[in-house]
């Protein structure tokens, strides 16, 4: 029994090194060529049971002399070769290896998985607090919106942008439909806003809600007198017109008239940044 169990366990580790490494491949050999015949070939047959016919007689008497009889020793199995019993250890500890194995690679794929549920969680975190920045930031542009635009029906805003380059503005006067004048001189600091492409604002008041026209003049040492421009207004009724008088282009020779003007309704929708 124990050399049928050692056999056993070597069987077992030679079918596992085969599932191990793989059917061996072939060894490749020469080849020569074969003849093939079209009847049998005769050969001389050999007796080889020659010795056992002729002493057939001889045989049977020396079978019939045989008797059973009991031996003087008991029975014992004799000691296992102990590389037999190393092989089944050998066999135990490889599948116990397999298995420590595939613990170990379920284990790295449960905390490679644990580790992207946590990325993801704070990723998650940091676009709730950057939504809340921008929530607040819209807020407090909203704020800002209404302070300087005011809750105001029908109004006007008037801003110059751009600085003539032929020659140096003073002032700036403005009249209304209504006949109220409103004159701004210009001083460094508003001719240097301009210069960088700033805007000054001029005039900032209720108007009424119907078309009317805004008198515009220009006034400084190199500027002609008596020259005017006139701008048509047609203000929307609970609305904030903004009115642009663009200077960059004017000059003496063509007066107030040669003011590049453009106008839009302010919206007051607080800004998204989703436009």
């Amino acid at each position: 029994m124990g050399h049928l169990s050692g056999c056993r366990a070597i069987m077992g580790l030679a079918a596992l090194a085969v599932l191990v490494a793989g059917p061996v491949p072939a060894r490749a050999q020469e080849t020569e060529p074969v003849t093939v015949e079209r009847l049998r070939p005769k050969h001389e047959k050999h007796a080889t049971l020659r010795f056992l016919r002729e002493n057939r007689d001889f045989i049977r008497a020396r079978y019939d002399l045989l008797r059973q009889r009991a031996g003087g020793e008991r029975g014992e199995a004799g000691e296992i070769d102990p590389r037999f019993l190393a092989y089944q250890e050998m066999l135990q500890d490889l599948f116990s290896a397999q298995g420590s194995v595939a613990t170990q690679n379920d284990s790295l794929a449960r905390r490679q998985l644990l580790a992207s549920i946590t990325e993801l969680g704070s990723l998650e975190d940091q676009l709730d607090v950057m939504d809340s920045l921008l929530a607040d930031q819209r807020t407090r542009l909203g704020v800002l919106q209404a302070d300087f635009t005011g809750r105001q029906r029908t109004a006007l805003i008037v801003v110059l942008s751009g600085y003539p380059s032929k020659a140096g503005v003073d002032r700036v006067t403005v009249t209304l439909e209504d006949g109220d004048t409103l004159t701004v001189p210009l001083t460094d600091p508003h001719r240097a806003s301009l210069r960088k492409g700033g805007v000054v604002q001029i005039f900032h008041g209720f108007v009424e809600p119907r078309e009317q026209v805004v008198e515009v003049a220009i006034i400084g040492e190199r500027w002609p007198r008596g020259t005017k421009g006139f701008v048509t207004l047609d203000p929307a009724r609970d609305r904030l017109t903004l009115l642009r008088l663009d200077l960059s282009s004017v000059g003496p020779e063509g007066g107030a008239a040669s003011i590049q003007a453009s106008k839009w309704l302010h919206d007051p929708r607080p800004y998204t940044g989703d436009d």
